[in-house]
């Protein structure tokens, strides 16, 4: 038989545990941190409370929470698979079209303070509730578990945002240069990266309504795709510097050298045939002493 007191407890226990089975719980890693929305069944959703990292608590029932990266975060771009986005193209100032590929380094502002945006309005939540409610709810950029992989709609974020800022900042810079210079030129390509930095933070806040949602933190450039006829043109005048080298080279060597240009086209001439007698394309025939040397292809 069943004490009263001993019914009483299990009855509580019962009870804690089927009220707790129906509560949502708040429970971001140590790289994220959470909005908490709540309401009841007849009330819309209202913001309650930012959740920062490393924090685990049980709330109401009807309570949702997203989850939000929390640090600097990659937004690849380029030709392999698995990237958030495609390569980017620009033109050159001398009207050619190049491939851009590269990463920018980002983070979210995670700022819950409470502020009154360029609007007028006010966001208890900060700058994070502002980018979830004003951005990301858009995309369903949000998991809604704690630890669980960022879903499709981030990486669609990520390009309409980031992507088109870059996209742009990337174009303008590029009209500031020949394709060689990108190409070749490690100093240039170097300072339209620079520069390229220097323009996403303006470009991209004015898709944010000139909030910083968004903080980039560093753009990182590959060596530009071009079009294959400028590769084999490039190649071209390469070899075709590296013969115009050799003749001044050849040139110079001649002038100092013992009998002029005949004895020096007669040194070089001499240096071939040893060459061709080394590797074997020619035959020496053995003929006696005093006789004219015979030599002989094969």
């Amino acid at each position: 038989m069943i004490r009263p007191l001993t019914l009483a407890v299990l009855l509580f226990l019962a009870a804690a545990v089927l009220l707790l089975s129906g509560c949502s719980i708040a429970n971001t890693t140590a790289s994220e941190v959470a909005l908490q929305y709540g309401g009841g069944p007849f009330d819309s959703r209202v913001f309650v409370q930012c959740v920062p990292n490393g924090t685990r608590e049980v709330n109401d029932v009807a309570d949702d929470h997203f989850y939000y990266p929390a640090g600097q975060r990659d937004f690849t771009f380029g030709p392999d698979q698995g990237l958030d986005s495609a390569p980017l193209t620009s033109t050159t100032g001398d009207a050619q079209e190049i491939s851009v590929s590269g990463t920018v380094k980002f983070t979210v502002n995670t700022d819950c303070s409470e502020f009154v945006d360029p609007s007028g309005k006010r966001w208890p939540g900060g700058k994070l509730q502002m980018f979830h409610e004003l951005i990301a709810a858009k995309y369903d950029a949000a998991p809604t578990d704690g630890g669980e992989s960022m879903p499709n709609g981030w990486k669609t974020l990520l390009r309409n945002y980031i992507g088109a800022a870059v996209d742009r900042a990337t174009d303008n810079e590029a009209l500031k240069y020949g394709w060689q210079d990108l190409y070749t030129d490690t100093a240039k390509k170097a300072q339209w990266e620079k520069d390229v930095l220097a323009q996403l933070p303006a470009i991209l806040s004015t898709l944010t309504q000139g909030v910083d949602l968004i903080q980039i933190n560093a753009v990182l450039l590959q060596k530009p795709g071009i079009q294959p006829a400028l590769v084999s043109g490039l190649t071209d005048k390469q070899a075709a510097e590296l013969r115009n080298q050799a003749a001044e080279v050849d040139k110079k060597a001649a002038e100092n050298f013992p009998g002029g240009l005949a004895g020096y086209q007669a040194y070089q001439q001499q240096q071939a045939i040893n060459q061709a007698i080394k590797d074997g394309k020619v035959q020496v025939l053995p003929v006696p002493q005093g006789s004219p040397v015979i030599v002989g292809g094969k």
